[in-house]
């Protein structure tokens, strides 16, 4: 889309501001942009079990340049020898650790990418369950999640941001998004146990930026509260599936070789 697209989008409004997302999601929701993001990684994968390790931890390292995670993400997928279900399943801790020795990405460290994978094979099974049935939403139950990965002396740090904080934690909504919608984009690992109409947005820098020029909220900053009034704006326009536009509207903010 133009620069004279975007201005006209943000002049838009009901109806025919849906009409036009509606343009942007068939133009950016194909398999021709998946390429360029971190849910291309786990498109690689063909079984569920390693869908959904892959999708665990391409979400939480999807921080920095596009190329720079994607290059990591082969690292480990080397590491785990394009195995994760049984890497996770089979191994023991210290075999993980020993393994992810020397993993390096940006300020993490083989360790953390260790404690999130050990936060897997200790709640993944049952993790779709706990979050289908918490009575307060996806976030709480994550935040429920993460007290007991802690609880085991195990510390994925910045990996696992605390949902019970104020930010926005955009890389667990992105996660949440792969594992709830089914698309050309999205894989929907969990699409069987979990509703697509109680996600939030992950909240980026383009995503809020667009946003703001929209009027979908006049939050000055990028944080938690942003991002549910932005995700309340975007609901009142598609209830069901709230994010459905989320992927289109980053891609359409980034241009070139865009951060995550």
């Amino acid at each position: 889309m133009s620069q004279e697209g975007l201005e006209t989008l943000c002049r838009s409004h009901g109806a025919d501001r849906v009409r036009r997302l509606e343009a942007l999601y068939v133009r950016f929701n194909c398999e021709e942009f998946r390429a360029g993001d971190p849910v291309s990684f786990v498109w690689r994968y063909e079984t569920r079990e390693d869908r959904e390790v892959a999708a665990w931890m391409a979400a939480a390292l999807a921080y920095g340049r596009v190329g720079s995670i994607l290059k990591a993400l082969a690292d480990l997928d080397r590491r785990w020898e394009g195995q994760p279900g049984a890497f996770v399943r089979e191994a023991s801790d210290a075999e993980r650790r020993a393994a992810l020795e020397g993993f390096v990405y940006r300020w993490t460290r083989g360790a953390h990418v260790a404690a999130m994978l050990r936060a897997w094979a200790v709640f993944g099974e049952r993790m779709g369950e706990r979050l289908a049935a918490h009575p307060r939403g996806y976030r709480a139950a994550l935040g429920t999640v993460r007290r007991d990965v802690l609880d085991l002396g195990v510390d994925p740090d910045h990996l696992f941001p605390n949902p019970d904080g104020p930010g926005a934690c955009k890389r667990l909504a992105m996660w949440l998004r792969w594992m709830a919608r089914a698309d050309a984009i999205d894989p929907g690992i969990w699409a069987d146990r979990l509703s697509p109409a109680k996600l939030w947005v992950p909240l980026d820098t383009h995503m809020f930026r667009i946003s703001r020029r929209l009027g979908l909220t006049r939050r000055k900053q990028p944080d938690g509260e942003a991002a549910r009034r932005i995700t309340a704006a975007y609901a009142r326009m598609c209830p069901a599936d709230p994010l459905k536009y989320d992927f289109a509207i980053t891609r359409l903010g980034m241009g070139g070789e865009a951060g995550f």
